[in-house]
């Protein structure tokens, strides 16, 4: 017995001497990659350098939020790119604002480029809703390619993860319950004229030369399935145009859209399905539309059934509306549903009411 058991040692003891140095003496590398992503979307700070934003982000780092989703300038970006080196596994993404365009000089230049609802104002001088509604029309070959110059501006940063399309869409033209009732005050029991985008003058030309007629000319429009598939096809069409320009350079691109493919279809004419995309972020706020946090997962489970996972799928939960722990139900509600990983809307509101302790909560359970 004594034999057999020297012998064992004997060999483990030559096994291990045979090993490389580098072997030997490897240590484990901390995992950056994580199983849920974990993220948030905010304004940049204009002002900060690099190191006011490295101490920023500590905090989200330490809770396990790894992306950050930020909107500004490609150079306000870029300094977001230079502090996220200081965390091991951070990403960053170049939120940008798309089709709505109401801070952008360029665009603001050329009113012969906003959209047009169905009474015949021009969405540069008619607000819908409110003040910051300024469409673009995909239908415009300039306003067109200043959008996807505008992409590929983002993707050229360096060290960039994604570019992030936000108001990639028409205006709402029926807007969720909650926003009805008790933000502006209207009654949407059909779809009307103000709101109901994308009869600009070279989108109607464009129609009529495909189908022989304006859908101007029709009784009821918004109930023709051809002028829906024709504005969901103009904004498909755009998107996946950036996503060939983006990808070429090497990046990734994402999106916030519209919480389930159904409802984005009939209140934005945003068919996300359909894009190619890496990472769809679906804006999952259930208080928008009076719902109850049950809402999510049927919003997670409806999304899935059209995209099968052929891209990652963010759930966006809309931090001020809920408790600390209704966002730590929210977010796991969303995960369990399939979600790949949780944004949080906004970073600012998450450092508020001990909520970013959800985000500290979800990490625990699910990546570590």
């Amino acid at each position: 017995m004594k034999t057999t058991y020297l012998f064992a040692v004997l060999v483990c003891f030559f096994c291990y001497s045979v090993l490389p140095v580098s072997a030997k003496n490897k240590k484990k590398t901390p995992v950056t990659e994580q199983k849920i992503a974990l993220g948030v979307w905010d304004d940049v700070d204009k002002t900060a350098s690099v190191d006011s934003i490295i101490r920023w982000m500590k905090p989200f780092d330490e809770a396990g939020i790894k992306n950050y989703y930020m909107c500004g300038s490609p150079e306000e970006v870029a300094r977001y790119i230079e502090a996220a080196k200081s965390y091991p596994g951070a990403k960053v993404h170049a939120w940008m604002f798309t089709v709505n365009a109401p801070r952008d000089s360029v665009a603001l230049a050329h009113p012969e480029w906003f959209d047009v609802n169905r009474v015949g104002y021009n969405s540069h001088e008619y607000d819908p809703y409110v003040k910051h509604y300024k469409w673009l029309s995909p239908s415009v070959p300039e306003a067109r390619r200043y959008m996807k110059d505008k992409a590929a501006s983002y993707a050229a940063l360096e060290g960039l993860t994604s570019v992030h399309l936000d108001f990639i869409r028409y205006n709402d033209a029926v807007l969720g319950r909650r926003l009805q009732q008790y933000k502006f005050k209207i009654q949407q029991d059909t779809y009307r004229a103000e709101y109901d985008f994308g009869y600009h003058p070279a989108a109607i030309e464009k129609f009529k030369k495909q189908f022989g007629y304006s859908p101007l000319d029709l009784q009821a429009p918004w109930m023709s399935p051809e002028w829906l598939q024709f504005r969901l096809n103009e904004v498909s069409s755009l998107v996946n145009e950036i996503a060939g320009e983006t990808h070429a350079k090497g990046k990734l691109l994402s999106a916030a859209v519209f919480p389930y493919p159904t409802r984005a279809r009939m209140t934005v004419y945003q068919d996300w399905p359909t894009w190619k995309l890496d990472i769809v972020c679906p804006m999952n706020y259930q208080s928008f539309y009076s719902e109850s946090l049950d809402w999510i997962p049927f919003s997670v489970e409806n999304g899935l059934r059209e995209t099968f996972h052929k891209n990652k799928y963010v759930s966006g939960l809309f931090v001020p509306d809920i408790t600390a722990e209704e966002l730590y139900q929210a977010a796991k509600l969303s995960i369990e549903a399939g979600a790949d990983g949780v944004n949080f809307f906004n970073a600012r509101a998450l450092l508020k009411d001990g909520k970013l302790e959800a985000a500290r909560r979800i990490n625990q359970e699910f990546n570590l």
